[in-house]
C-alpha cells in the first residue's frame, strides 16, 4: 500500500485542482456528516475557537470519512502531545495556527512523525484499526502538516518554514493576519497584498500548497481564490454558513 493510498488527501494536494475543506466549529457529527456529503475534500475540527473537546473527536471524524472526507483538526499551539492523541484519532492532517518560528514547528513534527523521522509514540488505536492495518500505516503514513500564517513575524519566517520537509501546506488567516499588519478586515490594503504574495512566493519557490481561508460562503469570492493560485482552501464554517443561510429572517421582524 502506497503512502497515496493510506493518506488521500496528500495525492489530492499533488493534483492540479483545488483541495477545498471548511472549518467545524462544533463538535456535531451531524454538522460534519452534512457537510461532508457536499462532496468536501477535507473537514477541519476548529480546535483554537471552537467548542470540541478531544472527547467528541472521534465521531465528528468517522462522520466525515462517511462521505470521503479527510479529517483534520487546527490547534492553537504547537502541542505535540495533543496532535499525537488526534492522529492517533484517525486525524489526516493538523493545521497549527499562528505560527512564527520554522525552528520550533520542525521541533513539533517530530511529534507527529514515526521514527526515524520523528519521535510519534507507536500504539494499537483507531489510526491503524487497532493494529489489523499497523504495518501499513507506520510505513506509509505521513500526515499533512500546515503551518498558519497569521502575523508579520509569521511572513518573516514563511521562507523558512516552507522549506522544511515535513511541510505540506501554509495556511493563511485574512481576519488575524491583516488585524497584526494594522489593516483588519481590508483585504485589499497593500500591506495586506504584499504579505499574501510573499507567503504564496515562499509556497511556490519549495513546491508548498498555498492555504487560504475564504470565511464568507461566496462562490465568487471562492472561484477568485483558486484563479489566484491557492490549492489549499477553507470555504466557510458550519456556524457561519448557518447564519448567513437564515440571516434574512431580521429584515423579516422589522
Amino acid at each position: 500500500m502506497t503512502q497515496q493510498d493510506i493518506n488521500p488527501l496528500r495525492n489530492k494536494l499533488a493534483g492540479n485542482n483545488a483541495c477545498i475543506g471548511a472549518w467545524l466549529m462544533s463538535g456535531s457529527p451531524i454538522h460534519a456528516e452534512a457537510m461532508a456529503s457536499l462532496g468536501f475534500d477535507w473537514l477541519c475540527v476548529d480546535m483554537e475557537h471552537g467548542s470540541t473537546d478531544i472527547s467528541e473527536i472521534e465521531a465528528v471524524f468517522i462522520a466525515a470519512e462517511r462521505h470521503g472526507a479527510a479529517p483534520m483538526a487546527r490547534i492553537n499551539a504547537l502541542d505535540g502531545e495533543l496532535a499525537r492523541r488526534l492522529l492517533d484519532l484517525g486525524a489526516m492532517g493538523i493545521i497549527v495556527a499562528t505560527t512564527e518560528s520554522a525552528a520550533d514547528f520542525k521541533s513539533f513534527a517530530q511529534s507527529c512523525l514515526y521514527a526515524p523521522s520523528g519521535r510519534r509514540g507507536v500504539g494499537l488505536s483507531r489510526c491503524n484499526i487497532w493494529g489489523d492495518t499497523f504495518d501499513a500505516y507506520k510505513t506509509n503514513f505521513r500526515p499533512i502538516l500546515a503551518p498558519m500564517i497569521e502575523t508579520k513575524r509569521g511572513v518573516d519566517e514563511a521562507a523558512a518554514l516552507a522549506a522544511l520537509p515535513m511541510v505540506d501546506a501554509m495556511f493563511m488567516g485574512p481576519y488575524d493576519l491583516s488585524s497584526d499588519l494594522g489593516c483588519a478586515g481590508d483585504f485589499v490594503h497593500p500591506t495586506f497584498n504584499d504579505a499574501v504574495a510573499a507567503v504564496r512566493r515562499a509556497c511556490e519557490d519549495n513546491a508548498v500548497a498555498p492555504g487560504y481561508h475564504q470565511v464568507i460562503c461566496d462562490d465568487n469570492e471562492l472561484q477568485a481564490r483558486i484563479d489566484e493560485g491557492f490549492k489549499f482552501l477553507a470555504y466557510g464554517t458550519d456556524i457561519l454558513s448557518m447564519r448567513q443561510a437564515l440571516s434574512g429572517v431580521r429584515s423579516l421582524k422589522r
